[in-house]
């Protein structure tokens, strides 16, 4: 009886991988129409290991919960941005990619099986609870992080608005974790604030690439700087994690008067694409001073290279992230497709961004802040400002 299920199971599997490799055949490049046999030893080997699981485990699992965490399993080896969404994960990479959600304002993500915080929304549940970036995330009410694992975790945080939830957080730099109680609420991330410094000096931070990011910076430019002198920007991209590539090169052809913004590559022919700057902007000769730390990510990294390259602005700060990988979504059944990494980001002179990250021009680390501490950088970026209006005149 159990050979024999293994055997039906083992043959669905195969003609499972039998029928989608022939069913993409015409539907791929040429390069990838040769897959490598299938390693029936290990199809053979997940086959036992799912009767095992299914006879043999404590509790009763679902065959919906096994094959989605196979699934998901597959993604993840390959790389900490690949994965599986059911219907709920889609609503709200929607939700995020249009900046309104109902979470705790914090974005983490899974590392070497921890829950590390990425970057805190301004004004929400995790700042007002006074989480940052860097903290480690060590227990999700009642459920340890290392005994159910870094994305069964992440999942457990999410929550509809009024919702409480309880965590065990280890702040960078201390040794002792402390309690935090928050209700979840719906939050709009606005990504975009500009402020007038003095002398025709402006400060724009964007906080995230969200899917009007480029629009709404135009918007608030005409707003608030419009008829006004405009001696030069700066463009604080500090603890921005990425977001929609198109917003990043929305953003970076606001103030390029031309030329390549950013180019990706991978193995499909869709993977490749080029993207270009297009000229006539008002801010396209502005003197730029753009800020970075290390935890500006992907999208941000697009900008702060294709400025870089073409020697637009002057990059201030710390080496950044270095996630330079494009994420495709792809529908595999109704409510539900896997997140995959198909292609890599490239600057205009084709560098790479993953693992490397962007090194700014001038290096400069930012203090731990208290109270009356300054922002070092921005004063720093002020000043070269300064100098460089002044040495045009």
């Amino acid at each position: 009886m159990v050979r024999s299920s293994l055997r039906i199971l083992f043959s669905l599997a195969a003609l499972m991988l039998f029928s989608i490799s022939h069913a993409r055949d015409n539907s791929v490049p040429e390069k990838l129409t040769k897959p490598a046999p299938v390693p029936m030893e290990q199809l053979k080997a997940f086959a036992e290991t799912y009767w095992q699981i299914k006879h043999m485990y404590v509790d009763q699992v679902d065959d919906k919960q096994l094959l989605e965490g196979a699934i998901n399993g597959m993604l993840k080896s390959l790389d900490p941005y690949s994965g599986y969404l059911n219907k709920q994960d889609l609503l709200e990479l929607q939700s995020s990619a249009d900046g309104v959600y109902d979470g705790l304002g914090v974005e983490v993500v899974a590392d070497n099986n921890r829950v590390k915080v990425v970057s805190i929304l301004e004004d929400s549940p995790a700042e007002r609870a006074g989480m940052q970036a860097n903290d480690i995330i060590i227990r999700i009410n009642s459920q340890r992080v290392t005994e159910i694992g870094a994305d069964k975790a992440i999942d457990s945080m999410r929550g509809k608005a009024g919702e409480s939830i309880e965590l065990q957080v280890l702040p960078l730099g201390k040794g002792e974790p402390v309690e935090l109680v928050m209700t979840r609420e719906t939050l709009e991330m606005k990504s975009v604030r500009i402020k007038d410094l003095h002398d025709g000096f402006w400060l724009i931070e964007l906080s995230m690439f969200q899917r009007d990011t480029g629009y709404e910076l135009t918007r608030e430019l005409h707003r608030k700087v419009s008829g006004k002198a405009v001696n030069g920007l700066i463009l604080d991209l500090r603890d921005n994690p990425g977001g929609v590539l198109r917003a990043a090169v929305d953003v970076a052809d606001l103030v390029l008067p031309g030329g390549m913004i950013v180019s990706t590559e991978g193995r499909s022919e869709d993977s490749v694409q080029r993207y270009y700057a297009n000229p006539g902007d008002e801010l396209e000769q502005v003197p730029l001073v753009v800020l970075i730390n290390n935890r500006s990510a992907s999208a941000s990294e697009i900008v702060a290279g294709a400025l870089q390259d073409h020697q637009r602005a002057l990059i201030l700060g710390e080496k950044s992230y270095g996630k330079g990988v494009v994420q495709s979504i792809l529908p595999i059944q109704q409510n539900a497709a896997i997140k995959l990494t198909t292609s890599r980001y490239f600057t205009p002179k084709g560098r790479t961004i993953h693992g490397f990250g962007i090194e700014p021009d001038i290096a400069l680390e930012q203090p731990e802040q208290g109270i009356e501490q300054k922002d070092w950088m921005l004063d720093r970026a002020l000043a070269l400002l300064s100098e460089q209006v002044r040495s045009k005149l």
